[in-house]
């Protein structure tokens, strides 16, 4: 079994007054072969619960703790071309100083690392 992982943790929307919720836009994996599998990774979040109400292209995702420290998503039947992750946030502490029109930033690191994996046979 292979497993290639790519980082989600740069590029985010950050949340703002206005829209408390980081944002990832991203493209569908290249080379995805029918019967490999899309898992979201977080590995090291320090509030994990923040997740639960994350969505992928408005889809609910069902985590579930896959090691001590480590949630996992399979995302396979989510993915579109194009993809919209959102994660909401509810303390204002983690409201972002307007960056302006479309910056991005990192994904603090008491979210965790994220990664999407793409698991093949």
């Amino acid at each position: 079994m292979s497993r290639h992982a790519i980082n989600l943790g740069t590029a985010w929307e950050p949340p703002t007054a206005e829209a408390m919720r980081w944002l990832r836009c991203f493209g569908r994996p290249t080379g995805i072969e029918p019967g490999d599998r899309v898992v979201l990774v977080c590995q090291g979040a320090a509030m994990p619960a923040a997740w639960q109400a994350a969505t992928l292209n408005d889809g609910p995702l069902g985590w579930h703790a896959a090691a001590d420290g480590v949630l996992e998503c399979d995302v396979t039947d989510l993915l579109a071309e194009r993809n919209l992750l959102v994660v909401p946030v509810s303390d204002p502490k983690d409201v972002v100083a307007d960056l302006g029109r479309g910056a991005r930033a990192m994904l603090p690191a008491a979210w965790g690392r994220l990664s999407m994996v793409v698991v093949s046979d």
